[in-house]
Parts: structure tokens; C-alpha cells; sequence
């Protein structure tokens, strides 16, 4: 199937592209696997213009209603690969399918950091999540742990003490980094126990986690006995499947864009998380807005390439 433009993700970036490609009239399709991507996942938004209180996941829902009103194609598939044929783009998925586009827009998004321990994958599920909002509720009347300092792991922190017994937040540095009433609801909320300046370097736990390991000893042990651990230390650019593009990227690895949000390989625009713009302020309304530009710039040079 020929496309004049392929969306790949289906996040608040993809999802505002879209509605702006639909009124430019261009002709396109989303390629995501996830409705929403990481948004999707937020217990609570509360910095998005007309929403003064929203789940992500409801949010999410209503950026697709908007998009589902011009009829436009979504393809509920992973990309599994990029690559340049002649004048146009091929577009590789995990089911086996391909499709074809004139331009591309590369909004994916980030992927959630891991702890890297030994155990981790293997207890994934079993006590080990990446997301407050999917499983806070296995955890009901249970001891629980956060490990980060940031807006995800604050917000995750409080979302588990509406249900948990308790919550133990450790952060691996002497301070937190979000915003400070996220900071200050953590701070008054009596489930919720703070741990400074120490890291979880063990993981303990045969059919299911029961005790995570500690980097220095808490109340005189290095151990403490939870039922879940709640990963929140972070994302990062996923970009490792792009390398066939030869896409330019910045230290941290993510992807440099222009102005109007084009790469280095012509044809290819990037929005969201994954680019380097918007002065590295990874927020939902900055990956709308950059999915505008970058619409915008994909009609310019459709145009100008009939």
C-alpha cells in the first residue's frame, strides 16, 4: 500500500501529526503498537491546556477519537525497520507486513530504563513493573517500593498509596528532580516512606519478588521486603532499530532534527521524545506541537517534490 506519509507511533506526537496531515489533505496512516505510548501509562496530567485534571490513558483515548474523526487508518502493528528504496520508504512490521510512503515521521517516543539486575526479566510481572498505572491495583494492602526521583516515580509513588499498604520511595540521589507539588503531595502523604542517596542492587524472590536488596543498610538492614518494585529511573530514545536511515543523533542518542523537525536523511521527519528539540522538555504538549511542525514541514515538501 502506497502512502504519501507513514506516522510511526501512535503517541501524542503521531496522533497531532496526524490530525494536521488529515487537514492538509495528505494522504497517510498510524503505525503503532501502543494507543498512546508512555502517555497512556500516567496516573495523572494536570499541565495540559483545557485539561486541569486527566489520566493519560482517557487522554490518550480522546487525541484518538480526534484522529479516528477524519477516518484515518491506524495499523495496530511494532516497525520493526525503516529502510530507504529508490524514491520511496519501506516500512517493515513484526507481523510480517509492509508498506510504502513517500515520507516518514518518526514518533516513537521513549522506552522505559531498566535496572539491568540479574533477576529482572525473570521476575517481570511477577512483583517487577515499569508501570504504576497497569498493576498498582495487584498490589492492594501490600508493601511496595519506587525506585526514582523524578515526576514518573513521584506520580507513581502516589498512585500506589491510594492502594498499597505502604511505599517506600528510594531515590538514588540526595534530592528529587520533578516538580515540586509532586514533591510536596509525596512528602504529606503518610503511606509514602522516602529513601535518599541508595540504589537497589538485588533482587530476591523464587515464584515472585519478595525482598529487594539495598545499596547501603536502612534501618540496620540492607534488605527490605516487598511484594512489588515499581521501576520509575527513566527513558530513553528508541532508536536502536533506525540504523539503517543513518539518522543523525546527539549524545544521549537522540534523534537532531531541524526546524521544522526534519532529519538529516531527506524524507524523514522525527517528533516527540525520541528528537533533541524543544529544548529537551520531554512533555506531552511539546510532542503536540512538534508533531504540528513537523506536519507542516511534510505538506511544504510534498508539495514542492509532486
Amino acid at each position: 500500500m502506497n502512502y504519501d506519509l507513514l506516522i510511526i507511533g501512535a503517541g501524542p506526537a503521531g496522533f497531532s501529526a496526524s490530525i494536521y496531515a488529515s487537514r492538509y489533505k495528505i494522504k497517510h496512516a498510524i503505525i503503532g503498537e501502543i494507543t498512546g505510548g508512555l502517555m497512556a501509562e500516567a496516573h495523572k496530567v494536570c499541565n495540559f491546556p483545557s485539561e486541569v485534571e486527566i489520566n493519560g490513558f482517557d487522554l490518550a483515548m480522546k487525541m484518538k477519537a480526534h484522529v479516528d474523526s477524519f477516518g484515518t487508518e491506524t495499523i495496530a502493528q511494532k516497525v520493526t525497520a525503516v529502510e530507504k528504496a529508490a524514491d520511496h520508504f519501506v516500512v517493515k512490521t513484526a507481523g510480517g507486513k509492509e508498506f510504502t510512503a513517500k515520507t516518514i515521521l518518526l514518533a516513537t517516543g521513549t522506552i522505559h530504563r531498566h535496572l539491568d539486575l540479574a533477576d529482572e526479566g525473570r521476575l517481570r510481572g511477577k512483583g517487577i513493573s515499569y508501570c504504576a498505572t497497569c498493576d498498582a491495583m495487584f498490589f492492594k494492602n501490600k508493601v511496595t517500593a519506587v525506585i526514582g526521583g523524578g515526576n514518573s516515580a513521584l506520580t507513581a509513588a502516589l498512585y500506589l498509596a491510594e492502594v498499597a499498604e505502604k511505599v517506600y520511595l528510594i531515590v538514588r540521589k540526595d534530592q528529587f528532580k520533578g516538580e515540586v507539588v509532586w514533591i510536596d503531595s509525596v512528602r504529606s502523604n503518610p503511606k509514602i516512606e522516602v529513601i535518599f542517596n541508595t540504589n537497589v542492587v538485588g533482587l530476591e524472590g523464587t515464584e515472585k519478588l519478595e525482598a529487594i536488596k539495598l545499596s547501603q543498610p536502612y534501618q540496620g538492614s540492607d534488605a527490605l521486603a516487598v511484594s512489588g518494585l515499581f521501576i520509575e529511573i527513566g527513558s530513553h530514545p528508541d532508536t536502536s532499530w533506525l540504523e539503517a536511515l543513518s539518522l543523525e543523533v546527539d549524545g544521549a542518542g537522540y534523534l537532531k532534527v531541524k526546524g521544522d523537525q526534519a532529519t538529516n536523511r531527506v524524507g524523514v521527519w522525527a517528533a516527540g521524545d525520541i528528537t533533541n528539540g524543544s529544548n529537551g522538555l520531554h512533555q506531552i504538549v511539546t510532542a503536540c506541537s512538534e508533531g504540528a511542525v513537523a506536519a507542516a514541514g511534510i505538506f511544504q515538501y510534498l508539495q514542492q517534490n509532486k
